[in-house]
């Protein structure tokens, strides 16, 4: 049994706190090198900055942390930074890590623009960080002007005891002392940003009032002079100067979107060979200063995007007026576009009544939202465009270019996956019973997901009050903030966050259905199989959603199915259909074109057809005038002509109008299909579509299912 002054010894124990010392002690947990420069110019000039840096990584060590990261492959990697050969990114090893996502990324922005803030953010919840090193203090950490940022940081760091570690002092947030100093440190950071941005803006007012460049991206066409060059090495610009090798390129892509009536993708993709040419090397500065450096770049330049397009067309700086903010100068530069081009494409960008596309005039198919692509590492949504029929998987169809995945006739699908699901279901008899139940699970769906809805709204609007208060209270006119109240704050607005999230993480209710499907529903049950073809694929995707829950797709030819019913059991089709005839689908491919563009010059017509056996003598043509290739003339004398009768012609006539295929035809005649062809559109014989483009057929094979299943699906 305890005694009196042991028991009272043990609750001293447990009172008392932890000695500086003991929360100042390094190593522990892992240690961040915190890299962050406020801009690009610094980034690629200040070499002292970089090597501080790097410097940290040697200071660490002496601190006690393990890892095979030195100073001077931080210095070098840097160094190659700097040059542009590397990006900015995090470097690990053991107990240290360098993150340098912050490198040119203002210190003022909020956590989700700051990707250096966002991962240390992520290490301190996860209470792995032991120690913060900077290369100043802790205003290198952030600049938030309203103080929100540094308040939830400093509230991290005290919670899981994150030392700041500077060049001269180790600082624990937990001790009452340092914590003023961090806090001191970033509220100075606050103002001094405060200060610096009203006489930056005031100057850069001025300059804006004379149209000179403020610093904002330079829009594709133009570039800035140099005027002069500060002690410093930095560059003073002066107006906007027309670059023809842009202006021309932003004239044809204006054009072409007036053309395509303001559709930005249409525009893309009409002119997906068009590129911006790279700058100079005397114009290398651009490389930065261009809202180019947000578009792809190929080998030949930077490519088009939707985006790129909207914003020529929305830009007045085009036309010569320079508008800034508030201020607005008219020709202020030489124009980079004519005018009246500029005002159709401007009218059409900012049209709210832009002309739909033909999908809106056109129902849902029939398998429309049920179809995944499973031919990539993760399952994609298969599009339905119903305006031309077909199930489409184009995600990796970006800006006009790229790969599409599958690109499928709605046949093709429609009729071997409706056919088997008609198969297994037989609910006539329990029509009555399954409305019933429908009506049931809709009731208390619609009950659920009002219920679900409510506790969101008032969840987020909790969280919004609470950040409100905390905003204000850190952002008031005071000079000293309370850090018990701050606590509060933050305690309260984090307690409402996890709630919100702990409700989102819960599956939503299902949607309840309206009483129109339910009637919809009612007539399909009433001779489904007989009339499935009667209905309107609408009708018929209403009931598919019902009963299945999605169909995975395989394979592209070969098609491998994998029906998923919300009872629970699966059904696996293999689908056969023959090869691509369309244009859409036999898009001719890169090593195609090469093959051709070698063996078309020279080569024997045999030879060539043999080498690209899956195309026609008339694709092989058709693919060489387009691409402007010549083919050595040669002269072939004709062999057994003679010259048609009337007799053949009218016998030419019945046959070939009836549908005769043209190899009989040809035979019975003596002569070749091309002559049989020829002469018919000589005399403009007409033939039957369905013998001219005939229907390719599918074929499918249901693989069995395994008893219980079946008696699950209710046959």
């Amino acid at each position: 049994m305890l005694t009196l002054s042991e028991l009272i010894n043990s609750k001293m124990g447990k009172r008392c706190k932890l000695d500086e010392e003991e929360l100042r002690r390094l190593p522990d947990r892992k240690a961040l090198i915190h890299g962050r420069l406020s801009g690009f110019t610094q980034v690629k000039e200040s070499r002292e900055s970089v090597r501080e840096i790097a410097a940290q990584v040697g200071k660490a060590i002496n601190d006690g942390y393990k890892t095979k990261l030195d100073s001077i492959t931080i210095e070098h990697w840097l160094e190659d930074i700097q040059a542009g050969v590397a990006q900015p990114g995090i470097k690990e090893d053991d107990q240290v890590i360098v993150n340098c996502l912050g490198l040119g990324i203002s210190g003022s922005l909020a956590e989700d623009k700051r990707p250096d803030l966002k991962v240390t953010m992520d290490l301190l919840r996860k209470c792995e960080l032991g120690a913060i090193y900077v290369t100043e203090g802790a205003n290198r950490l952030s600049r938030d002007p309203d103080r929100v940022v540094s308040a939830m940081l400093l509230k991290l760091m005290r919670e899981t005891n994150c030392k700041l570690r500077t060049p001269y002092e180790v600082l624990s947030p937990c001790i009452e002392r340092d914590w003023n100093i961090i806090h001191e440190e970033l509220e100075d950071a606050a103002k001094e940003l405060t200060v610096m941005n009203k006489r930056l803006f005031q100057r850069k007012q001025r300059k804006a009032a004379r149209g000179e460049f403020v610093g904002e991206p330079i829009i594709p066409g133009f570039i800035v002079p140099v005027v002069s060059q500060n002690p410093d090495g930095r560059y003073v610009f002066g107006k906007l100067m027309r670059y023809p090798p842009h202006a021309e390129v932003d004239i044809r892509i204006l054009t072409e979107y007036v053309n395509q009536r303001g559709s930005e993708l249409k525009t893309v993709q009409s002119l997906r060979d068009l590129r911006y040419p790279f700058f100079p090397t005397e114009l290398a500065y651009m490389q930065q200063r261009s809202s180019l450096r947000r578009c792809p770049k190929t080998s030949t330049g930077y490519a088009i995007t939707p985006a790129l397009v909207r914003g020529l067309a929305t830009n007045l700086k085009l036309v010569g007026v320079w508008q800034w903010g508030d201020t607005f100068i008219l020709n202020n530069h030489e124009p980079a576009v004519p005018e009246d081009l500029f005002l159709q494409s401007y009218e059409l960008a900012v049209k709210k009544d832009k002309p739909k596309g033909r999908a809106v005039h056109f129902a849902p198919m029939e398998w429309d939202g049920l179809l995944q692509c499973m031919n990539g590492p993760e399952p994609r949504h298969i599009s339905a465009h119903s305006a031309e029929g077909r199930y489409v998987c184009d995600r990796d169809y970006h800006i006009g270019q790229g790969r599409i995945c599958l690109d499928i006739e709605g046949r093709f699908i429609d009729e071997p996956l409706a056919t088997t699901v008609l198969r297994e279901i037989e609910l006539s008899p329990l029509a009555e019973e399954i409305l019933a139940k429908m009506e049931s699970d809709a009731s208390q769906g619609k009950l659920e997901q009002a219920r679900y809805n409510q506790q969101i709204a008032k969840a987020e609007q909790e969280v919004k009050n609470w950040e409100g208060l905390l905003q204000q209270y850190v952002a008031g006119e005071s000079t000293t903030v309370d850090k018990r109240e701050v606590d509060f704050f933050w305690g309260r607005s984090r307690e409402a966050l996890e709630r919100l999230n702990e409700l989102k993480s819960k599956p939503m209710p299902e949607a309840a259905t309206t009483p129109a499907d339910f009637a919809k529903v009612k007539e399909f049950l009433i001779g489904l199989r007989g009339n499935w073809h009667n209905y309107t694929p609408g009708l018929r995707n209403r009931l598919l959603r019902l009963l299945v829950e999605r169909v995975e797709i395989h394979g592209y030819y070969q098609l491998e199915a994998n029906i998923i019913w919300k009872s629970g059991f699966q059904q696996k089709i293999t689908i056969h259909r023959p090869q691509a005839i369309s244009r859409r689908e036999r898009r001719w491919k890169t090593d195609e074109d090469n093959l051709l563009r070698i063996l078309y010059p020279f080569s024997s017509q045999e030879a060539i057809e043999a080498a690209l056996s899956d195309r026609s003598w008339s694709g092989i043509t058709s693919r060489a005038l387009r691409l402007k290739l010549r083919r050595r003339r040669q002269y072939h004398a004709p062999r057994n002509w003679r010259r048609w009768t009337r007799g053949e012609d009218e016998r030419l006539k019945l046959a070939y109008e009836a549908g005769t295929s043209l190899g009989d035809i040809a035979n019975a005649f003596n002569r070749s299909v091309n002559s049989i062809e020829t002469r018919a559109a000589a005399k403009d014989f007409y033939r039957p579509r369905s013998v001219r483009s005939p229907k390719r057929q599918v074929t499918w094979m249901v693989h069995d299912l395994v008893p219980l299943q079946r008696q699950s699906s209710g046959r």
